[in-house]
């Protein structure tokens, strides 16, 4: 508690001038993003907020341009607090700019993956009935492919600087609660479904002392959020960025020899990652993230050859983060953790209620895998009921937590449960191995069996047979895969994880 006192007083959310910035902001603005930008802003005027491909922009005028861009939207399109606004945008200054002025005048937000396709985009559309639509110019395809919906009056691009002036607008905003924030879950593939929460801080000051205290994400001036503003993951790295005053650096796409460029030229601190992403990144050239000091991986699991690459060639600044888009971040594992045990996700944060169940719904013994259930005041039930994660696992005596995969990726083969994360784990230990997914597929005698997909490192030449030979001591034999089959990348989602559903529906 004393440490969490001294973080909350460095950043100024304690020390009596800090804590009178803060109810000042929340005052004049209302309880929204905006308020946390005002009180940044206030604190540290000068200090650069976002670099992008495009532009540079200090927390004094990004507080401005947000302002102005709030003013403009109530007065030129006549958004107003409740309305559904609708953002179709990557990671770049015009988002924070939007996402800062919807909160202000107060309406709900609804995070959109820019990679859906023009069907996707028309049924959520119909589903949702968005009364607004903020944008990058880049998706404008898939806007004018909506011939349903007259945008002309009711979209915004966020992207152009051109856009924004620093200038003061006599205009006022009522005070604005926030509304929803709402993720879309589901990937690139099927409709994607809405998380909502409601932005209230108090709820969210768990989550985010944890991360406080247990990543001194305090002690950083700088992050490169490589994790998409629609995915939770990213979302909540920007407001605790936005929060601390850190100087945040975005690019549009995820490109390991950017990105490492990137760290490596304005040495940057922390860094928010998938593990794919991660992994890219070490092997195009770990030498270049050198600077690094907190690397936060989270969206997927970590398998440990990799967890256990970071550390070795990085040292212990590897940060495991658990949390799915209903029930939000959870489960934390340090560098210490992740040395010691390098298959844990880590252990429940404060706040956090964490069960897992049997198939007759009653908690398990430690050691036996189950489904992992969760409630907690900032999930989307309020910590009103268990939400089922759609992982399955087990905890130790000490509280640690295993991932043992997705509930409907645990196949029955001649009567064993087998988990393909369990097979994933071991094959990536494999010397010749960079990547690999492991599916369940039909078999006419147990039922079903594994099949894995394996990409091999650079200059080896791995065989079907060389790795079943290998597995033989390794694993059992209901783990064994039936096939194996290599590709040259595997498929991955917009955000990073490998796509498996597109492996089984090519399988």
């Amino acid at each position: 508690m004393l440490k969490l006192l001294k973080k909350l007083f460095k950043i100024g959310l304690l020390s009596p001038k800090g804590f009178v910035q803060l109810l000042s902001s929340f005052a004049s603005e209302g309880t929204n993003l905006m308020a946390l930008l005002k009180f940044t802003a206030r604190r540290n005027p000068n200090q650069m907020a976002v670099v992008d491909e495009r532009e540079a922009i200090t927390y004094e005028n990004l507080y401005l341009q947000s302002q102005h861009l709030a003013q403009h939207l109530q007065n030129n399109f006549q958004l107003s607090a409740g309305n559904k606004a609708a953002f179709l945008c990557r990671n770049n200054a015009g988002l924070i700019r939007a996402l800062c002025a919807a909160s202000r005048i107060g309406a709900r937000i609804f995070l959109l993956n820019p990679e859906i396709s023009a069907e996707q985009f028309s049924a959520l559309i119909e589903r949702h009935k968005f009364d607004f639509l903020f944008y990058d110019g880049e998706v404008e395809s898939l806007i004018s492919s909506d011939k349903k919906t007259d945008w002309k009056n009711k979209s915004f691009v966020v992207n152009n600087a051109e856009n924004f002036s620093d200038k003061k607008d006599q205009t006022k905003i009522k005070r604005a609660f926030s509304g929803e924030i709402i993720v879309l879950t589901g990937g690139t593939t099927g409709v994607p479904k809405a998380a909502k929460r409601k932005a209230s801080i108090l709820n969210f000051l768990n989550p985010f002392f944890a991360l406080l205290t247990q990543l001194d994400l305090d002690e950083y001036k700088s992050v490169y959020v490589v994790t998409p503003a629609y995915h939770g993951f990213g979302i909540s790295a920007i407001i605790i960025g936005m929060i601390l005053g850190m100087k945040m650096f975005f690019l549009s796409r995820f490109d390991a020899e950017k990105g490492c460029k990137l760290i490596e030229k304005n040495r940057i601190e922390t860094i928010t990652v998938v593990p794919l992403m991660l992994q890219r990144m070490l092997t195009f050239d770990a030498r270049k993230l050198k600077s690094l000091q907190c690397i936060i991986s989270g969206g997927a699991a970590l398998n440990p050859a990799l967890t256990e690459e970071t550390l070795d060639k990085l040292g212990d600044k590897l940060f495991n983060l658990y949390g799915t888009s209903e029930a939000g971040f959870s489960v934390i594992a340090t560098p210490e953790d992740l040395r010691r045990l390098p298959e844990t996700i880590g252990r429940k944060i404060g706040g956090v209620n964490l069960k897992v169940f049997g198939e007759n719904e009653r908690e398990v013994s430690n050691g036996t895998i189950g489904k992992i259930c969760i409630k907690s005041a900032w999930a989307i039930k309020d910590g009103k009921s268990w939400i089922e994660t759609g992982d399955l696992g087990f905890q130790d005596e000490n509280g640690f937590l295993f991932l043992r995969g997705r509930n409907d990726e645990m196949i029955v083969s001649g009567g064993e449960n087998v988990y393909p994360i369990e097979l994933e784990n071991i094959l990536v230990k494999h010397p010749d191995i960079r990547q690999t997914a492991v599916i369940g597929i039909s078999d006419k005698e147990f039922g079903q069996r594994l099949k894995a997909y394996i990409v091999s490192k650079p200059e080896t030449n791995l065989s079907e047979s060389e790795i079943k030979q290998w597995l033989e001591t390794r694993v059992a034999r209901f783990q064994m895969p039936a096939k194996i089959e290599f590709l040259d990348e595997l498929p991955q989602t917009a955000i990073g994880k490998i796509n498996k559903r597109k492996l089984k529906t090519e399988s």
